[in-house]
């Protein structure tokens, strides 16, 4: 449940994945108002007689392409065959030619198969509104007509579980990516804080003030364009200089940054001047102690990425070994 909570509190605040879902769905909705309103596709009427059996079709459309979909049944008693056939009416001005019928074969399926087809390519290129459906076959043998329920192809009750499908696939595309951005930016945060941390260490042990320290490490990180700065250095540099002149401390802007990306070690780093700020602690020490922490960390992080490098090359050195093997002995296999 707080799972929930919390992929609807994201949703909240990512305007754009909202956009998205808004967008599917209309979508949706639109396709299903088209089918509505569309329905399945008009048909003429089956005319039965008394004993339920169909003995014509009345057209809704002359121009139109028309298909129904009914059961056979050929002969009565032991020799009786069943058949389901769709009997497609083709529209007056298709202007198609009949054509040939099928050739008479020698078992009685066949024969019957062939007589049906001769009944339906008949029906199929009938010019008449009302289509009389012929009670017997060319020998005589009784075939009586009944209507078989047609298919429904609309699909509308599969568009829900579709859309539901979509606007799955686009919350978890968003969320993760607003991950991805997230662990990003931890990272930049993580390579640039060591620096970050020595430089403020080294000029507020020189004797200056915690806001001059920062303004001046700021300008420095200015000064080598905003191509060539890091996230961590263009957005403390952005927050440095939008809050120029406004009666916030520097602690509590590092602390409101701290806060917004949830990085342990910027959080100690701002916890350290924020107490400085309140109570005067030793914050050259602090610093000193936080600074040597981070070139460590960063050290490890460093060798663990070494070592992911060699892990990503094993698998083509492997496939380049298995290559070797196979060229240096297909020589001897092949002369087996």
């Amino acid at each position: 449940m707080e799972r929930i909570r919390g992929i609807l509190t994201e949703l909240k605040k990512d305007q754009q994945m909202l956009k998205q879902i808004y967008a599917v769905t209309l979508a949706a909705a639109l396709l299903i108002l088209v089918m509505v309103i569309k329905g399945p596709e008009e048909q003429g009427r089956l005319i039965t007689d008394s004993n339920g059996n169909v003995v014509s079709i009345s057209r809704h459309s002359m121009s139109a392409d028309e298909t129904y979909d009914v059961t056979v049944d050929i002969g009565s008693g032991s020799d009786a065959v069943r058949k389901d056939v769709t009997i497609a009416l083709r529209g007056v001005s298709s202007g198609r030619g009949v054509p040939a019928e099928a050739d008479e074969k020698d078992i009685r399926a066949a024969e019957i198969d062939a007589e049906i087809d001769r009944l339906l390519t008949e029906l199929e290129y009938s010019e008449d509104e009302s289509v009389k459906l012929p009670s017997s076959l060319s020998d005589g043998t009784p075939v009586r007509w009944s209507a078989r329920k047609q298919e429904d192809r609309t699909g509308i009750a599969l568009i829900p579980f579709m859309y539901l499908a979509v606007v799955a696939a686009v919350i978890k595309s968003g969320l993760d990516k607003r991950t991805d951005g997230e662990a990003a930016a931890r990272k930049e945060i993580m390579k640039g804080l060591p620096r970050f941390c020595n430089q403020l260490f080294l000029m507020m042990n020189a004797g200056m003030i915690l806001s001059d320290a920062v303004e001046t490490i700021c300008e420095s990180y200015r000064g080598y364009g905003e191509e060539n700065m890091s996230v961590f250095e263009r957005e403390l540099s952005e927050l440095i200089a939008e809050n120029d002149g406004h009666r916030i401390s520097t602690a509590t802007l590092i602390n409101e940054y701290a806060s917004r990306h949830n990085v342990k070690e910027l959080v100690r780093i701002a916890t350290i001047l924020t107490e400085n700020e309140r109570r005067g602690s030793d914050v050259i020490e602090s610093l000193s102690r936080e600074s040597s922490y981070l070139w460590d960390d960063r050290k490890i992080v460093a060798r663990e990425s070494g070592r992911m490098i060699d892990m990503k090359m094993s698998w083509p050195l492997g496939m380049l070994l298995i290559l070797l093997i196979v060229i240096t002995m297909a020589p001897a296999l092949l002369s087996m």
